[in-house]
């Protein structure tokens, strides 16, 4: 039967943030929505994520919230006669769901296929031992692997092999990590666990090669077969450390060429033999004795590795692979930003800089987690940094890490630690390992007993090895000119070089300015190197003579971004920050954007008018400030830099948006959200909480609106600003009344613009800018779900409280309550 046209696209989400997966994946389905809302094509997109930023989007796109579970998009598929799914903008999530989609034949009863990826890749990528019969065919060398039904087969495998192994269910009903496993004891222990979420209840078991290199390459392939590499990523960690909880550098640091070029021609084989039309992300485990290489991972769709290759060198990556998804080719699809008339995308990135993303964790908040790296990913986010050296770009991703979680990334007391407690350290790595390093380098530690013990790259050590020396020689020599502009030109802040000058920062930061004469200048970032006139809206800064940023004209708004992800804020905030750029443009302001998260949903290209990708630190806000001399300054929430800045007489339009939640364990059975405008209430709605303190969205019937408004129209005597808050609400032997009236809670902000169809982060923008924002009141969307916030409990192997703090969760979803 010759296929049609399609028309009825079905995007499938990746779900709520959890560890693992931050908004990368709905970064990546913005940009695709756009770019297919510009054909008559009708597109459809479904999640569970209750932080959508989908719904609020200025095109035309059905957002469907539901469960994301083969009976749900059956359902789907049927009721919307999908003629094409999208499961690439939804991570592993999209793919095992297209697996069994594929396997129920509902796929072909409907006529329905995938786009960007096939049935036949997706079933071979899911299965280990049908992936090394792939690889064999283009005769790319395999790990030794089975896939196992009972423990017996398990072992045997094991013993042939030789322990350690690593173990992973196929088809898992939640995203699972692989498992090392060092003797038959664990082995036994694990694969308990792993057949209990296989739906398939096989386990796939392979020979572990931990302690080789973890290299990483991003490539993209078009229909006729034009295929690019546009990054190659470095572990600063060998296998072994999960690659989301080790640093990484790019371009890669330690390859010689010949090995650079053996694993970009085995990746881009890799997209042509499984017909990728798209992004394709392929890691590497390389032998650093002889320099042969395994493949351990495959990812046809977009990762955490793909947004901070896009972001690493400029290249638009989403926005590309969505005009092949559509059909053009790359020689056919134009970089907007080259200013040639050959301006295509068929070109290769080339850096100029230095890139790293640096891991960040919440171990703070969760004591009794097992803070150990192993093959289980544990950090909630990263953050990223560029720099003219590998010295600079590691030291600002050290310092992006804010003070609230700077904690967490030492969980010992580096300096404290006795020899014994720092070998233990060093051989069996935990969270804050580069902090570990630097001690045992200032303690006389070589570079060859590091990289012994550790199996990271000697490399890396003579890097740290130099901002050791670079520390001792601001310590000796305090106010010393020289010192300080070497020190600024690997990477320093004036908040290190205090510490170890032991004076105040504002004291260093005087001195670099007024004496010195050190300033910030700032570099570009695009994907030619300057090889081509490339016009870039997106910064880094360094200290050099050149400056290449031209100050924003207009009107101009600088917007603090949220930074490094952590439990209680996350995809919420970026949700919420999304929203406060497209309503600060519509104000008539140019708005310029701090912002270092290498996975957040607001750095897709042409959202911000401008982006600087630095610390949010108050250093690096004081020189943004001064280049940019914006007309006001946007935060969310009562953040530290923000005190900070207010200190040194920076005024900050503070959103009043909790950062935590609205008020915890309050018994309440109602939730009312009003508006308070100059002394004037409205109320667009109530919403129910039940025992398990999740949201249901329930029609306001005239009853109940009887009772409530009474109690709303006295709620201003518990307000004193403008704002949108929220009213909860209490029945007590049937009477309802107040027991506090908050600001509207970040978490809660993008459930409850849903329910209620409105643009709440707008409304408190305009609100904060202007005093006043003209309300529309719309009626609450029905639907049979529920909404409950998504801890990281299990992924941290700890037991789940029975009235969790909702400012330790992760991120939200929709439930059906049927």
């Amino acid at each position: 039967m010759a296929r049609s046209r399609a028309k009825n696209i079905l995007i499938i989400g990746a779900g709520p943030t959890q560890i693992g997966r931050d908004t990368e994946s709905e970064a990546a389905a913005v940009q695709i929505i756009k770019n297919f809302a510009e054909t008559d094509r009708n597109l459809f997109y479904v999640t569970s994520d209750a932080n959508s930023v989908i719904p609020r989007l200025d095109v035309d796109v059905k957002f469907i919230e539901a469960e994301l579970t083969v009976n749900s998009l059956i359902q789907i598929l049927r009721e919307n006669e999908i003629d094409v799914i999208l499961p690439v903008a939804g991570n592993t999530v999209a793919l095992q769901l297209s697996e069994q989609l594929n396997e129920s034949g509902i796929l072909k009863e409907l006529n329905v296929r995938t786009m960007g990826v096939t049935t036949t890749t997706i079933h071979n990528i899911n299965n280990p031992e049908l992936m090394n019969r792939v690889l064999k065919h283009i005769k790319e060398p395999t790990i030794p692997t089975t896939v196992v039904e009972n423990v017996t087969d398990a072992l045997r495998f094991a013993k042939r092999v030789g322990f350690p192994v690593l173990i992973k269910p196929i088809a898992s009903l939640t995203k699972t990590n692989r498992i090392k496993c060092d003797n038959e004891h664990q082995l036994m222990e694990m694969l308990e666990s792993a057949f209990k979420v296989s739906i398939t209840n096989q386990v796939a078991v392979e020979k572990s090669v931990v302690g080789y290199k973890e290299i990483e390459m991003i490539v993209i392939r078009d229909a006729e077969g034009s295929k690019l590499l546009i990054n190659g990523g470095e572990n600063f960690n060998p296998i072994g450390v999960h690659s989301g909880d080790s640093i990484i550098f790019s371009p890669t640091q330690t390859l010689t060429d010949v090995e650079f070029q053996s694993l970009r021609t085995a990746a881009l084989k890799i997209a042509e033999i499984l017909k990728i039309k798209g992004v394709c992300h392929v890691q590497f485990a390389l032998d650093p004795t002889d320099g042969k290489h395994f493949i351990t991972r495959i990812n046809p769709f977009f990762d955490r590795s793909s947004a901070f290759a896009a972001r690493a060198t400029g290249y638009p990556i989403a926005n590309v692979v969505a005009k092949i998804l559509m059909g053009q080719n790359l020689r056919e699809i134009k970089l907007s930003g080259v200013q040639r008339h050959d301006s295509l995308a068929l070109i290769e990135p080339v850096m100029d800089h230095i890139a790293v993303r640096f891991p960040t964790w919440s171990f703070a908040s969760f004591k009794n987690a097992n803070q150990q790296l192993n093959t289980r990913m544990k950090s909630t986010g990263s953050v990223m940094a560029f720099g003219r050296s590998a010295e600079e770009a590691l030291q600002k991703a050290i310092r992006s890490v804010d003070s609230t979680t700077a904690a967490e990334q030492a969980a010992l007391d580096e300096s404290q630690l006795s020899e014994a407690q720092l070998i233990n350290v060093l051989i069996h790595p935990r969270a804050g390992e580069v902090y570990y390093l630097l001690e045992a380098i200032r303690r006389g530690y070589t570079v060859d007993e590091l990289a012994k013990m550790t199996h990271i790259d000697a490399f890396y050590f003579y890097k740290l090895r130099h901002l050791v020396k670079l520390e001792r020689r601001l310590r000796d020599n305090r106010f010393d000119m020289a010192g300080l502009q070497e020190a600024k030109y690997f990477g320093f802040g004036d908040t290190q070089i205090a510490h170890l000058w032991q004076v105040r920062s504002d004291e260093v930061r005087d001195f670099r300015i007024k004496k010195a004469h050190v300033f910030a200048t700032y570099k570009g970032v695009e994907p030619t190197a300057g090889e081509f006139p490339y016009l870039t809206n997106t910064y880094y800064s360094t200290f050099e003579d050149e400056d290449e940023a031209v100050r924003t004209t207009g009107k101009k708004i600088l917007v603090l971004g949220t930074a490094n992800s952590q439990v209680g804020t996350n995809s919420a905030a970026e949700y919420t920050t999304f929203q406060t750029i497209q309503r600060c443009q519509k104000l008539g302001y140019k708005v310029i954007l701090i912002n270092n998260n290498p996975n957040a949903l607001t750095l897709i290209p042409d959202l911000a008018d401008k982006i600087y990708l630095e610390p949010l630190t108050v250093e690096n806000c004081l020189n943004i400030i001064h280049q940019e001399k914006p007309d006001k300054i946007i935060a969310q929430g009562k953040w530290e830099i923000v005190t900070q800045l207010v200190l040194r007489n920076v005024q900050v339009e503070q959103l009043p948006v909790s950062r935590t939640t609205r008020s915890e364990n309050i018994e309440a059975d109602y939730m009312g959200v009003i508006s308070s405008i100059n002394g004037s209430i409205n109320l667009f709605g109530v919403v129910g909480i039940d025992e398990d303190n999740m949201f249901i969205p329930i029609e306001v019937s005239e009853a109940l609106k009887v009772r409530v408004d009474p109690l709303i129209k006295n709620a201003n005597q518990h307000i004193t600003n403008n704002g949108i808050y929220s009213v909860i609400i209490k029945e007590n032997m049937h009477q309802l009344q107040i027991v506090s009236v908050v600001p509207l809670a970040v978490q809660d902000l993008p459930f409850l613009s849903f329910a209620f169809d409105q643009d709440f982060a707008g409304i408190i923008t305009e609100i904060t800018l202007n005093g006043s924002s003209k309300i529309e009141n719309h009626p609450i969307i029905q639907g049979d779900y529920r909404y409950s916030h998504v801890y990281p409990y299990t992924q941290f192997s700890l037991k789940k409280p029975q009235n969790p703090p909702f400012s330790l969760a992760i991120g939200a979803e929709f439930q059906s309550i049927k």
